[in-house]
């Protein structure tokens, strides 16, 4: 067995799909030998960037070709659409263009991966120890604040590199409420169509719509996973660096993040074995669960975890005015929402609205596979200085005075698929992620809510209009 000395080796760099290992320097000794097998057990020792591309390229390849094909079905159906004006095909274009969406949530992933890879091959060097960051050719972080300050107009002047990947990732999952109302509004047309109260034109508007959000969505991401990669280079560059001056040469670091009342972080490595990611070189990504329209999914050990609150100068929360976000590990009954309304006040004097979401984690059913995974369930909430309200679609707790409860039960779900793919991380904390290497949400710069599908999940109810919730 490799022997180590703490603060007297030179400690591995690895890179892996989306994230990087690391042997944290301050641990035991013991604690170093076993993370360091398990590493070696996968073969991420010998992590191969070109190899990695390769693989996420045929991957990408493979997925575009089936796109391709089921797109083509697509095609022959829209024309016999215009040609038949029939319901029944508008029935399964839709159902198709669920089919290939969700193919597309996949190929989105990949592609985000080889981003991120091309950018470590960009600014690392092969060397005997593995792969070491070349600090000095990174972006200057002033520099590439300045950019994005241009690029996005925050509302606030005081944000970094963490803001806007903060930034990023709360549009997306605002942007995800958009779709939500529009894919339901979909489903609804469709019935109008069969009762002659909508159009045929009707429905295909709003199928074009789905996917130009898709769209902006998949953008957000993407710049989301460009911040966070170059983020991680510049930490590790910076220790590398440090510890040269010193007269030590380790090539990696421990990635603690301590973060308002979240607690302490540890990354893990994400591996590609085979076209299959791995988290921590354990647990596969799995399929995701199914959404609302296909059937109910059976949930069992729901646990709460943490509160996320987003804060924003709008009266309703919008993505062009967010001011920031804060984490707890308070839930409070539905009546008492008004508490994150008055510590988002206290963040920043210009808040106008917040957005509050509930994760709880636990074992849910997936009939696809017949197996059962790790899943979050995530409850939404929104409020002003004027009150809080369900959105439409959007249900109250199972028992809005006890939200610590969340009973086993059959919920119905929106589906934010492969969101969590760049989050491959373990807690120090039992409250968090108690599983070892998952995929998990990373809001607050935490990680807690872990999912074996990398993906977030929401209950819905059939109601298209909003609810207010009163507050004692």
């Amino acid at each position: 067995m490799r022997k180590w000395v703490v603060l007297g080796v030179v400690v591995l760099l690895v890179f892996s799909s989306f994230g990087f290992v690391f042997a944290e320097q301050f641990q035991e000794v013991k604690d170093l030998q076993v993370k360091t097998e398990k590493c070696e057990g996968c073969s991420c020792q010998d992590f191969d960037v070109d190899k990695a591309l390769s693989e996420v390229n045929a991957k990408i390849e493979n997925l575009t070709k089936v796109i391709n094909q089921e797109e083509a079905e697509l095609q022959k159906l829209y024309a016999e659409l215009n040609r038949t004006k029939s319901i029944e095909t508008l029935e399964k274009i839709v159902k198709l263009e669920d089919k290939v969406q969700n193919i597309k949530h996949d190929l989105k992933a990949f592609e985000r991966q080889k981003l991120s890879l091309e950018l470590v091959k960009k600014y690392t060097r092969k060397t005997p120890y593995g792969l070491q960051v070349l600090y000095y050719k990174l972006p200057r972080e002033d520099v590439l604040v300045k950019q994005y300050i241009e690029k996005v107009h925050p509302v606030r002047e005081d944000v970094d590199l963490d803001w806007f990947i903060a930034f990023y990732r709360q549009a997306g999952e605002l942007t995800f409420d958009e779709y939500i109302e529009t894919d339901m509004k979909l489903r609804e047309t469709l019935k109008a169509v069969k009762a002659g109260n909508a159009t045929i034109e009707d429905a295909l508007k709003l199928i074009q719509q789905r996917k130009e959000i898709w769209d902006r969505i998949y953008g957000y991401l993407e710049e989301k996973t460009k911040l966070e990669t170059i983020k991680r280079l510049k930490e590790l560059g910076k220790q590398q660096t440090i510890m040269k001056t010193i007269g030590i040469q380790p090539l990696g670091i421990d990635n603690i993040i301590y973060y308002s009342e979240l607690g302490t972080r540890y990354v893990c490595s994400q591996v590609s074995i085979g076209g299959v990611l791995y988290c921590g070189g354990d647990n596969p990504l799995k399929d995701t669960l199914p959404p609302y329209y296909i059937s109910p999914v059976e949930y069992r050990d729901l646990e709460p975890i943490a509160v996320w609150v987003g804060v924003y100068a709008s009266d309703t929360p919008n993505s062009d005015y967010y001011l920031g976000q804060f984490c707890v590990y308070t839930f409070k009954k539905e009546s008492e929402l008004h508490y994150y309304w008055e510590r988002a006040r206290n963040y920043d004097v210009r808040a106008k609205s917040i957005q509050i979401k509930y994760f709880y984690d636990g074992i849910a059913y997936n009939p696809k596979t017949s197996e059962e995974q790790v899943a979050n369930l995530i409850w939404q909430f929104e409020c002003n200085a004027n009150g809080c309200w369900l959105t439409s679609y959007r249900p109250h707790l199972p028992n809005p005075d006890n939200p610590y409860y969340i009973p086993n039960d059959n919920y119905r779900l929106y589906v934010y698929w492969r969101v969590l793919s760049s989050n491959c991380c373990k807690s120090g904390s039992s409250h968090d992620n108690p599983y070892g290497c998952l995929w998990a949400n990373g809001h607050c710069g935490g990680c807690f809510a872990p999912d074996d599908s990398a993906s977030q999940y929401f209950p819905h109810v059939d109601r298209p209009y909003q609810v207010d919730i009163p507050q004692s």
